[in-house]
């Protein structure tokens, strides 16, 4: 889903001039209401669902940004603002840490799967650390816009082709990684991953009495991964196997991860939970 068809340059604003959460949800609901597909929508409906969605946890992810989010009933399709803060918002972020940059999303309450994907496209673009910066030095709403643009458009992938499935396993043993390469699926639109716990061969070796002593050799910390499964296309596999890099690095040149892919002769039924 492209963000920049959702986001117009009319729901971004430079510096808030809120400083508290409940008064920067409020400026942002109002920036968000510029857009004109929205004057039917009551404010107070808006905020409340918002409020509801904070209940569950902040959405203040830590290290200084925030994604408040929510669905609302009636509305058909998805709405953009982003606003900065260079002297920073309490936000009651994870992290406990003044939130600079803040993306509100409204959509449909029945398109969770798009509303994953939206987040989870968000979510990606305002970690990098180059499209953080160029938010926060923007002197203008016409510079959000563009730097939003900029980022969506390179995440963006391109359709793929119909074609003989893979089943792609990645075998993760760095689990810090984990949400980061689901948060990329979801992205890409595979719904339909699955996670295992899994053990190496150390977690073994290291219970049997001959091999005891190698424990530490053969590192405790490491025993245990994550194994995912996805079914993906061939053309999506390489683009996908890149992205993974770009969030671990070089695979051949590391230890803890490894991706493997199977061709798949038949499919029946679905691994989409969501």
């Amino acid at each position: 889903m492209k963000i920049y068809e959702k986001l117009s340059k009319e729901c971004c604003q430079v510096e808030l001039s809120s400083k508290r959460k409940d008064e920067v949800l409020e400026e942002l609901v109002s920036l968000l209401k510029k857009s004109t597909a929205l004057s039917e929508i009551d404010d107070e409906k808006i905020l409340d669902s918002l409020w509801e969605r904070e209940k569950l946890g902040s959405t203040g992810l830590g290290n200084g940004i925030a994604i408040p989010h929510c669905k609302i009933d009636g509305l058909t399709d998805f709405f953009l603002a982003i606003a900065t803060s260079k002297k920073g918002v309490h936000f009651e972020a994870l992290d406990n840490k003044k939130v600079h940059i803040i993306f509100l999303m409204i959509g449909p309450d029945d398109k969770p799967n798009e509303h994953l994907q939206l987040l989870s496209t968000i979510s990606r673009i305002l970690r990098d650390e180059k499209t953080k910066n160029e938010l926060l030095k923007a002197q203008s709403p016409e510079a959000i816009y563009e730097t939003v643009v900029m980022a969506s458009r390179e995440k963006l992938q391109k359709s793929v082709l119909t074609e003989t499935q893979k089943l792609m396993i990645i075998i993760l043993y760095e689990q810090k990684y984990l949400e980061d390469i689901l948060e990329l699926l979801i992205e890409l639109g595979i719904k339909g991953s699955t996670v295992i716990d899994s053990i190496g061969m150390g977690g073994i070796l290291t219970k049997v009495p001959l091999f005891a002593d190698f424990i530490n050799f053969l590192g405790q910390n490491k025993n245990f991964s994550k194994t995912i499964l996805a079914l993906v296309s061939g053309t999506e596999l390489v683009s996908i196997v890149k992205e993974i890099e770009g969030i671990m690095g070089d695979l051949d040149k590391r230890s803890g991860a490894a991706i493997i892919a199977l061709d798949v002769s038949m499919v029946k039924g679905t691994m989409e939970s969501m």
